[in-house]
């Protein structure tokens, strides 16, 4: 997409965490939900999270909203304690960093996609690693460079994936969006452009003209299915793969008009639903391996202050909760109108609203 269009998805968060769900753990600890976990006034665009196996989160914050803000990583503990996880080093061009989506690997690092935006040269983007030990931050590491919109990250034997959401434009003048995987050992890979990349492993397509934002959120089921949501489009489309990591059939899993954006997805393999943050609705969806969206959560215009949703980019599971982060931007067709404090996440029942 072009960078007036990429100025209108800053930005579409993305992601659903893949190697290590925490979905099962059990709840921290009670609370009433719906509630607000208020971040520091420095995380102004909290997008997506990965869930580590005791239900901490670690909370990926671009901070588009405000880029005084350098983008960082947030770690939020069990009991809903906000703290800073890490720092990342800037981009070497650009001098910034706007950490999207996030994973762990089964070696406890974190894989980061970091979303170079609001550059004005293409194809700047980065999937960095960030070493972790003892559950600490290290030395962070550049896994690729050379993608134009570093969105989702899923993990899945051995390999990182990751969605860019504008790739260029297919022959009928629709967006073309694309999913890479690269080894988790691999380093200072540099992204071939024009289909050719031996690390492409799908293209999507994506008509919509007021939202031209394509490959955003991405997870895997248990059978190794792969699913990427459209955004634009507002669909989920199901790839399954062979052992190459090759696709042998791409489908649409939900049908047009059920949601009005898919952003950040998260499968949760404990009742085999895919949680999907339909940002422009205000609204997280929950969608089964058939097909079948239902609404979880809706909530109308407002601050988040209450724990309601406020232009959620994506949802995680921690036990019986839904955790959404309230990315909080204004887009064309949204119910959310201005970005405002509190920069908060919204705790909800996985259950569904009450």
């Amino acid at each position: 997409m072009t960078r007036i269009t990429l100025q209108l998805a800053v930005m579409f968060g993305f992601l659903g965490l893949s190697a290590t769900h925490a979905a099962d753990a059990p709840a921290p600890r009670p609370a009433t939900v719906p509630r607000a976990i208020v971040l520091p006034d420095n995380c102004n665009t909290p997008d997506a999270m990965a869930v580590l196996p005791d239900g901490t989160l670690i909370l990926s914050v671009p901070n588009f909203t405000d880029p005084t803000s350098p983008g960082v990583l947030m770690k939020i503990a069990p009991d809903d304690r906000v703290s800073l996880f890490c720092k990342l080093p800037p981009h070497p061009q650009t001098g910034g960093v706007f950490p999207m989506g996030v994973r762990q690997a089964p070696s406890g690092d974190l894989y980061v996609a970091d979303c170079q935006i609001l550059d004005t040269t293409p194809d700047n983007s980065r999937l960095l690693c960030v070493r972790v030990t003892d559950g600490r931050s290290g030395q962070v590491e550049v896994v690729a460079d050379g993608l134009n919109v570093a969105n989702g990250v899923a993990i899945r034997d051995g390999y990182v994936y990751v969605t860019d959401s504008e790739t260029g434009k297919t022959a009928d003048g629709a967006v073309a969006s694309s999913v890479y995987r690269f080894r988790l050992s691999d380093r200072g890979v540099q992204v071939q452009k024009g289909g050719g990349d031996p690390h492409l492993v799908a293209t999507l397509k994506t008509v919509s003209k007021e939202i031209p934002v394509g490959a955003d959120g991405i997870d895997f089921d248990e059978h190794g299915n792969l699913y990427v949501a459209n955004c634009g489009d507002a669909v989920i489309e199901k790839l399954v793969l062979n052992q190459a990591g090759r696709v042998v059939q791409q489908t649409a899993l939900t049908a047009s008009g059920q949601m009005k954006s898919a952003d950040g997805i998260f499968y949760d393999r404990s009742t085999q639903q895919i949680f999907v943050a339909d940002v422009l609705a205000n609204a997280i969806r929950a969608v089964t391996l058939d097909g079948r969206v239902k609404t979880v959560a809706q909530s109308g215009d407002n601050d988040g202050s209450a724990g309601q949703l406020d232009g959620p980019s994506e949802a995680v599971v921690r036990g019986q909760e839904l955790i959404a982060a309230n990315f909080d931007r204004v887009f064309p067709g949204s119910v959310n109108t201005q970005s405002e404090k509190p920069y908060t996440l919204a705790v909800l029942n996985k259950a569904g609203q009450p």
